[in-house]
C-alpha cells in the first residue's frame, strides 16, 4: 500500500484509493511495454531525426553484431549499405516533410561486414521529432529469390556454359552476401596472408567506388593507395599474378555480374555506364569477350 494513500488506523478514502490505482496500473503498464519492446522479435529503432539512434530493442544488437554504445554513437546511415544509402536518405526526407508512413527494402552491414536485407515499415512522429521503425530480416527471403533468378538464368544457357557459368555464380554469391573475403572469384584458392588480404580489400573498394569513371587510372589508384604505380604493380603481380589493368576490368565485370544475379537491372547501357563505360558497344564486346556469352543473353 503506498504510504500516502495510508491514513490513522488504515483507513482510506475512496477517492484517493481510486488514484492510487490508476498510478499503479500506468506503472505497470509502461513496464509491460517496456517489456514488450525488450522481447519483440524483430528489430526496433527509435531514430532521432538527425540520424542518431535514441533507441532499440536487443533483436539489433543480436543482428547486428554491435555493441549498444557502438550503435548510438554514430549516425544510422553508416549501417546502411553504400549502394543504399541515398534512397533511403531520400525516403526519411520524404517523411519529414510530409509525415507519410514508408514501407521499404534496404541492406545494412553487420560489425562483420556481413549484408542482412531488412523490410522496414517506418513512421515519422513530428511532436517528438524521430522516427519510429519495425524492421524484419528477409535476408533469407532474398537469397532465395536470387536463387531463383540464378537457375533461371543457367536454364536459358548451353551445357557447355552452364557448367562454365555455374563455377562464376559459385564465386560470386559469397561476394554479394559479404560471407567471403578471399577472393575466389579472381581465381585465389588460398587464403590470402592478412596484410595482403587488407590491401586487396581496400585495392577492390577503391576500384568499387570508381568505377562509373570512364578515365579510371593506375595513376589515381596508385595516389589513393599512397604508392607509386610500380609498388601497386608489383603488389598486384605478387597477389593475384595479373596486371593492374586486367584487375580493374576483372572487377568492373564482376560487379556487372552482381547486378544481373540480384534481377535489378535490364539494360545493358546502364549497366555499361555502371561500370565507365560511354559506348554500350564497346561494353558489350568486352563482357563477351570476357565471359564468351552476350550479356542480353542473361538480362
Amino acid at each position: 500500500m503506498c504510504c500516502r494513500c495510508m491514513w490513522y488506523e488504515g483507513v482510506i478514502p475512496i477517492y484517493h484509493a481510486d488514484r492510487c490505482k490508476m498510478r499503479d496500473k500506468y506503472v505497470n503498464s509502461h513496464s509491460d511495454l517496456e517489456y514488450y519492446f525488450e522481447q519483440y522479435p524483430n528489430l526496433l529503432f527509435v531514430v532521432g531525426e538527425d540520424g542518431f539512434l535514441r533507441k532499440i530493442n536487443p533483436a539489433v544488437i543480436s543482428l547486428l553484431g554491435y555493441t549498444e554504445d557502438e550503435l548510438f554513437s554514430a549516425p544510422i546511415d553508416e549501417l546502411i549499405h553504400p549502394e543504399d544509402r541515398e534512397i533511403t536518405q531520400h525516403l526519411r526526407l520524404g517523411q519529414v516533410r510530409a509525415g507519410d508512413f514508408a514501407e521499404y527494402e534496404n541492406r545494412l552491414l553487420t560489425k562483420n561486414a556481413t549484408i542482412v536485407w531488412l523490410s522496414w515499415s517506418s513512421v515519422f512522429i513530428e511532436r517528438d521529432q524521430v522516427f519510429f521503425a519495425i524492421a524484419r530480416n528477409i535476408t533469407d527471403k532474398k537469397k532465395e529469390e536470387e536463387q531463383a533468378h540464378v537457375v533461371a538464368i543457367l536454364n536459358r544457357l548451353g551445357d557447355e556454359q552452364r557448367i562454365r557459368f555455374t563455377k562464376e555464380i559459385a564465386f560470386i554469391n559469397p561476394v554479394r552476401s559479404g560471407e567471403s573475403s578471399k577472393f575466389m572469384w579472381l581465381g585465389i584458392t588460398e587464403t590470402l596472408p592478412n596484410l595482403d588480404q587488407k590491401w586487396m580489400e581496400k585495392f577492390e573498394f577503391l576500384i568499387r567506388e570508381n568505377a562509373a569513371k570512364s578515365n579510371l587510372s593506375l595513376k589515381f589508384l596508385s595516389a589513393e593507395m599512397a604508392m607509386s604505380e610500380r609498388q601497386v604493380y608489383r603488389y598486384i603481380n605478387r597477389i593475384v599474378l595479373m596486371t593492374p589493368k586486367k584487375l580493374i576490368t576483372m572487377v568492373r565485370m564482376h560487379m556487372v555480374w552482381e547486378v544481373i544475379l540480384s534481377g535489378n537491372e535490364h539494360d545493358p547501357a546502364v549497366l555499361g555506364k555502371m561500370v565507365g563505360f560511354v559506348s554500350t558497344s564497346r561494353f558489350k564486346k568486352l563482357f563477351h569477350k570476357t565471359y564468351g556469352i552476350e550479356i542480353t543473353a542473361l538480362l
